[in-house]
Formats: structure tokens, C-alpha cells, sequence
């Protein structure tokens, strides 16, 4: 250490040792001081003297400025760092707000300046390492300070930040032109944002509005109907479509209330539109509602402008198959089903439904919908959409309240036709071609609800296989876009999973990106990955970023959001 402040020299020769000891002690605590506190801070601190020397140097430095090591030797001048600096590229990193200085000694000269300033902080940004800040100070004593973070992950929060500003006010303009009423609810079902139709249909304000419950716009029982299906889609995640009539000044209104959860595990809302049928500009909606409605708006003569008087759909010949293996479930949803005057009928299992879907195949027999109860295995669901027939889960509140509507809705869909998912961005990222489908390869049952979770908040369709046999089979037969392959599976490992995809893929002519799954990720696992035909790896714990990450890398035409 140089020019600290020299501790007072005691008389005679022994006094002058022991002052020498006690100097070379003090020196290596200041060292150590600066060491910890460099570490503690995950900075690089520079000191240097009145007369521009180095005094001491961190040893993150050298991560900022990539110079010879003898440069951050105490006693090298300011000036000869700055030039090393200078010639090592510090010169092209562009100070936030102002322009880089165009000759060398230009360049060390404005530094210099800086470094002698009473207080000097600046932003700078490396094309490499990102964003970094400065901050100089010069003290009373002479000694100068230099100070040298890293902040790219607070700009990329900044970004991020401002770019969710955009999106909110964006939502915001998109919500209020929207022509139909719409309002936001929390997990306790408090209202927490609503649109200028939804103000305008009640007369209220909308700081009345705002953190209000139902109970304060309609009847008790209406409200307490609409909370129950509210708290049912925060839950399940099923999307909710039922009909209410709403009493106005100027005579009662009919509604199709709509409800679809949004945002990410813990953190999910409910927004619900309250479409009038008259005002309806989507045929599946007309339809749906005019039937969850009945013959009460036929009477009243509810019209559309554009296309006449709102008809119930007419359903008479379509054939719908239920599957359950609760007789209760099956007698309720095929009484509200043969109301709508579908030919309905049920089976009990995925075995029963799959004989039944066969034979229907082979006496040309077209079946329309596959209702199946949520608590059946997904290998309903499955059986349903290898025989190109639309399916429609559902549960036992929703065969009360929705399945009316919710089967006409699909009904009246056309049969190459699905539901776009859409997300609103300030960047230039260009939409998915479709909806892509991952299959995870998974048998933990902590594990499966952590991929369900992540999956559901970035917003895609997937399904879980518990076995490697499983996993080839539903690869198969969904054709997924891209495999988490857990590599650990019972029956066949993950590695001889992967190879008899890949086998199937050359016979196919199709690839499939499979990604190894692993709790740990040692070189030896990675080799063993790769030499089975995976493209990559994950490692648990699992995190949304990083299989975010992989589908940028592997899903051809995913593109998430970035700021611009």
C-alpha cells in the first residue's frame, strides 16, 4: 500500500520497527477492508493519490478493463491506465447521454478531468458487457475513488418496466373502445379494473367502481351466481360463457357474460365481458347466447342490426358423446343436451370411448363433440383429437351453468377452425404460425405441477406423459412441436425414449426438438444426452426463463417479447 496515513515514528531504533510492523499491518487491513468491500458490493474500486499513482486496485477491475496486469500495479499513473484503457477499446463504450471523444489524447484528457471532480457519475454502455456505471470522487485529502458496477440487469428491469407501461396503456386504450362492458377481478373477486361501457352500463364513476365486489352492482343472488362462476374459472381455469338478465331504468337486459382467467400462478384474474346479444358481431356468440337465453329474447324481439332476428342455433341431428364414469354427471349433462335436441349419448371410460369413436369411423357416422368430465384421464381428451373430433372438459359446476352454452359455442364452430390466442407487444415480435403443443415427459407428481404451472403462465397447450413407453406413444400420436424429456423415467429411460423418436423421426421425414431433463448436470450427463439424439438440456429446479430460453432456440416462430 502507498501514501495511506503514516502512523506517528516512536524514538530509537526499536521504536522505528516496531512503527514499520505496525504500518505493514495497517496496510494489508486496509487491503483486506477494500478486498471485502469490492466482493461485498460485486464492484471494482480504484484509489489513487494526489499525484494521479495507483494506490490500490480491485481485482474485478480487470472483468471492466481488460488491460495487462502490471497496469493496476500501485504507483502506475492515471494517465498510462487511461491509455491502456484507451487502446483496449474503453474509448468505443458510449457514455449515456453524450458521444464518445474522437482522438486518444482527447479521450484521457476529458477522463482525467472527470476522475478530478468532486462527484462524477456516468452511465456507459459496451456492446459486449452491457451496462455499466461510474462513480468518481475526489476528496478533500486528494485521493480519488473510482467505482465500476455493473447495472445491465437494472436497465433490463427499466426496459422491461417501461415497456409493461406501454402495454398497460395500450390494454387500457384497447379495453375502453371496446363497444361491450368489461371488468377485471382479483383472487378475492374485488373489482380491480373495468372499461367506459362497463361505467357507462351501471352510471357510475370509475373510482366507484374500483374496488368494489358484485354485491354492489347486482341483486344478491345474481351476484352470488356470478361469484360462484368467477371463483370457478380462478380455479379451474375453464373459460365460463352464462347468461343473466340485468335490470336498467329502461327495462331489464339480457347478457351473455363471458369469463376467461389470465396472468400467472399466483398471481391469476378473472376478466369478464358482458356481451349484448343485439349487439353481438361474432356469429358463435350469437348463437350461444341465443340458445343460454332461450325462447325469452325470441319473444321480447331482440334483433341485430346486420343480420335479423338472434335465432337459436339449431342443433337437431348433431351427435355429441359424453364420457364419465359418474351416472349422476352423465344423467344431468345428457338432460341438458337432449334439451338442445342433440343425439346424445355416454360412455364410461377411455376404452368404451374409443371403441365407440372406431366403430362410428367405420359406418361413416360423423360424431360433432366429445364432452368429457375433467376428472376422466387425459387419455379421453386425447382419443378425442387423434379422431379429429372437437372436445369440450368440463366439470360438474359447469354442466348447471354452462355446458348449454359452452356446446353451442363449439358446435357452432367451423371444424378447421381454433381459438387464436393473442398478446399484446410494443416490440417487434412476429406471432406464432399456431399454437404450439409441448409434451413433457415427466413422473414426479411435484415435477408435473411444476411444468403445468410454467407452461400455463407462458401460455401453452401441453400434455404430460409418466413413462418413456408414453412418451413415444403420445409423440405419435399428438405430434407435438417440442419434448421435455425428463431422462429418469420408469420403463424406458428418457435416453432410449429419445432414440426411438428419433428412429420413428428418419421414417417419418419429421424432426422433433427433445430436450433432456436433469437434476444434475454434469459433462457426462450432457454427452449422454446428446450422443441419445437430444438437442439440448434443462437442469432442475425448473424456472420459466430457462424454458422460455429453449423454445426462442428450438420452436420455429416463437419470438417472445423484447423491449425495443
Amino acid at each position: 500500500m502507498k501514501n495511506f496515513p503514516a502512523v506517528p515514528v516512536e524514538s530509537g531504533s526499536k521504536g522505528k520497527h516496531v512503527t514499520g510492523e505496525m504500518a505493514a499491518r495497517d496496510a494489508q487491513l486496509h487491503t483486506a477492508a477494500l478486498d471485502a468491500a469490492s466482493e461485498a458490493l460485486s464492484a471494482a474500486i480504484m484509489i489513487y493519490d494526489r499525484n494521479d499513482e495507483l494506490i490500490y486496485v480491485s481485482r474485478q477491475m480487470a472483468g471492466y478493463v481488460p488491460v495487462s496486469p502490471h497496469f493496476f500495479s500501485p504507483g502506475t499513473r492515471l494517465r498510462e491506465f487511461l491509455g491502456a484503457a484507451y487502446d483496449a477499446g474503453m474509448h468505443s463504450c458510449t457514455p449515456a447521454g453524450g458521444a464518445a471523444i474522437g482522438s486518444r489524447e482527447e479521450w484521457i484528457a476529458e477522463s482525467i478531468a472527470a476522475h478530478w471532480r468532486e462527484r462524477f457519475d456516468y452511465q456507459m454502455r459496451d456492446a459486449q458487457r452491457g451496462w455499466t456505471k461510474m462513480s468518481m470522487r475526489r476528496l478533500s485529502s486528494g485521493h480519488g475513488l473510482c467505482v465500476i458496477t455493473d447495472i445491465s440487469e437494472q436497465k433490463k428491469r427499466e426496459e422491461q418496466w417501461h415497456a409493461d407501461l406501454e402495454r398497460v396503456q395500450l390494454t387500457e386504450e384497447i379495453l375502453d373502445n371496446l363497444p361491450h362492458p368489461v371488468f377485471v377481478q382479483d383472487r378475492s373477486l374485488m373489482i380491480v379494473a373495468v372499461n367506459k361501457a362497463f361505467c357507462a352500463l351501471f352510471g357510475a364513476r370509475t373510482d366507484v367502481m374500483l374496488g368494489s365486489s358484485l354485491n354492489s352492482l347486482f341483486d344478491k343472488a345474481l351476484a352470488a351466481s356470478l361469484g360462484d362462476t368467477a371463483r370457478h374459472v380462478l380455479d379451474t381455469g375453464a373459460p365460463s360463457l352464462v347468461s343473466v338478465t340485468v335490470p336498467q331504468p329502461s327495462g331489464p337486459v339480457a347478457l351473455a357474460v363471458r369469463s376467461r382467467r389470465v396472468g400467472k400462478p399466483g398471481r391469476y384474474f378473472v376478466v369478464t365481458s358482458l356481451d349484448h346479444p343485439a349487439d353481438m358481431t361474432l356469429a358463435t356468440e350469437r348463437t350461444a347466447a341465443a340458445i343460454t337465453l332461450g325462447s325469452e329474447q325470441q319473444d321480447a324481439g331482440i334483433e341485430n342490426v346486420a343480420d335479423g332476428p338472434t335465432r337459436a342455433l339449431d342443433c337437431a341431428g348433431r351427435r355429441v358423446l359424453l364420457v364419465t364414469a359418474d351416472s349422476a354427471f352423465a344423467d344431468a349433462a345428457l338432460e341438458t343436451l337432449s334439451e338442445l335436441r342433440l343425439d346424445a349419448c355416454s360412455v364410461q371410460n377411455a376404452g368404451e370411448e374409443e371403441a365407440f369413436l372406431d366403430v362410428a369411423r367405420s359406418a361413416g357416422v360423423a360424431i360433432d363433440l366429445v364432452v368429457v368430465d375433467t376428472n376422466m384421464d387425459v387419455r379421453c381428451l386425447e382419443l378425442a383429437h387423434q379422431h379429429g373430433v372437437e372436445a369440450l372438459p368440463i366439470d360438474s359446476f359447469q354442466i348447471r351453468n354452462e355446458l348449454a352454452a359452452l356446446a353451442a359455442e363449439r358446435l357452432s364452430r367451423s371444424p378447421s377452425v381454433e381459438d387464436d390466442d393473442w398478446e399484446i407487444t410494443t416490440g417487434d415480435a412476429v406471432p406464432m404460425s399456431s399454437d404450439p403443443l409441448v409434451l413433457v415427459a415427466e413422473d414426479n407428481a411435484i415435477n408435473q405441477i411444476v411444468f403445468a404451472q410454467i407452461l400455463e403462465g407462458l401460455g401453452f397447450r401441453f400434455t404430460i406423459a409418466s413413462s418413456g413407453e408414453e412418451a413415444v406413444r403420445l409423440w405419435q400420436n399428438l405430434e407435438p412441436q417440442i419434448v421435455l424429456m425428463d431422462v429418469t423415467l420408469p420403463g424406458i429411460s428418457g435416453y432410449d425414449a429419445c432414440r426411438r423418436i428419433r428412429d420413428l423421426d428418419r421414417a417419418s421425414g419429421r424432426t422433433t426438438p427433445v430436450i433432456g431433463v436433469l437434476a444434475h448436470a454434469f459433462e457426462r450427463d450432457r454427452e449422454d444426452c446428446l450422443s441419445a439424439g437430444m438437442d439440448d438440456i434443462l437442469q432442475k429446479p425448473l424456472c420459466s426463463d430457462a424454458i422460455e430460453a429453449i423454445f426462442q432456440r428450438f420452436i420455429p416462430g416463437y419470438i417472445a417479447f423484447s423491449p425495443a
